[in-house]
């Protein structure tokens, strides 16, 4: 998995695995029309390959999440 939550990180918001980067702000910035290449130069510690591959986790799961956890992401 590429994407972890771990209660002594960041109080247990998802972030990219190994790094302490908020999954909602990769989404935000891609939101905001940001390229993988420039998150990647914000964020130069977590590969291209690991954003397309939390990006494809994101759409892997998506479909089986409930109303509620759907709702969350709407924020």
């Amino acid at each position: 998995s590429y994407i972890t939550s771990n209660p002594k990180i960041l109080g247990g918001t998802l972030v990219v695995a190994g790094t302490r980067v908020p999954i909602d702000t990769i989404l935000h910035r891609l939101r905001e029309g940001h390229t993988l290449d420039e998150i990647h130069n914000m964020y130069s510690h977590v590969s291209i390959d690991t954003l397309k591959k939390v990006i494809d986790e994101i759409s892997q799961k998506l479909p089986s999440m409930t109303s509620d956890d759907k709702t969350l992401l709407q924020t």
